[in-house]
């Protein structure tokens, strides 16, 4: 089987979940950092699946970091060449704007737990184990506009488009379904002024975040697994299709 490719944008942002879920599968990873000038896949057809993950950078700021034009251009020739592409924040803007789509400033950021609901029944079968609504982790001021052609999954009460589905096989999100408890908690250490300047709603305090984590984590792990796990279907059609192609 190809490996996937994960491309980290930070080093404090890793496949973390992700990466457990392919490992208990014998599943196959790549991770190039690109934040330490790893180079950027240079084939994605080597590849059966890309997962890209989150940044505190913008999709928009291509003219600071190196590595956001390409990997637009890359997910741009995996989406046209039916590679599998799931993104996780940063990575769901990255293949929206890889989609066409605009992504912009949030009315109101997203920082800790969100309730997100499901846009139709048939979806929450689909896509998150039968849940009608789910609560996951959030930490964004950008947001995406619905690429042409693809299946909002998700809304919340502050931000209407949380994730969609583009050709089956491509997943778009605006939450973080590959986080751990620790990796979080860094981020507090780092990013607490993200949260001190906003007296919001959608916005938890630090104490708060930090408190909820270890309660919150197994039932995030439990709709990551079935989000992954019908993902990654995606991946094993197209391996039994290159397959039947070869022995064609």
């Amino acid at each position: 089987m190809k490996p996937i490719a994960i491309i980290q944008h930070v080093s404090l942002d890793g496949p973390e979940f992700f990466l457990d879920c392919l490992n208990e599968q014998g599943i196959p990873s790549v991770v190039f950092h690109v934040y330490a000038d790893d180079p950027l896949p240079p084939d994605v057809s080597a590849f059966s699946g890309i997962a890209s993950f989150g940044g505190p950078m913008s999709v928009n700021d291509a003219d600071v970091h190196w590595w956001i034009s390409p990997e637009i251009a890359l997910l741009a020739e995996a989406v046209r060449m039916r590679v599998p592409v799931i993104g996780h924040c940063l990575g769901g803007q990255l293949l929206a704007k890889a989609l066409g789509a605009v992504v912009r400033k949030t009315e109101v950021p997203e920082i800790g737990w969100t309730d997100l609901q499901a846009c139709d029944q048939n979806i929450a079968a689909e896509w998150f184990g039968g849940r009608r609504s789910i609560r996951m982790f959030e930490w964004h001021s950008d947001t995406f506009e619905m690429p042409e052609g693809a299946r909002l999954l998700l809304s919340s009460a502050w931000c209407a488009r949380q994730a969609f589905e583009y050709d089956g096989i491509h997943l778009g999100m605006q939450f973080h379904s590959e986080v751990k408890a620790p990796m979080i908690r860094q981020w507090l250490k780092v990013g607490y002024q993200d949260i001190e300047a906003h007296d919001v709603p959608s916005v938890m305090s630090a104490a708060a975040i930090d408190a909820s984590l270890d309660a919150g984590m197994p039932a995030s792990h439990a709709v990551a697994r079935d989000i992954y796990a019908r993902w990654l279907q995606g991946v094993m059609w197209r391996q039994v299709g290159q397959v039947a192609q070869a022995t064609a």
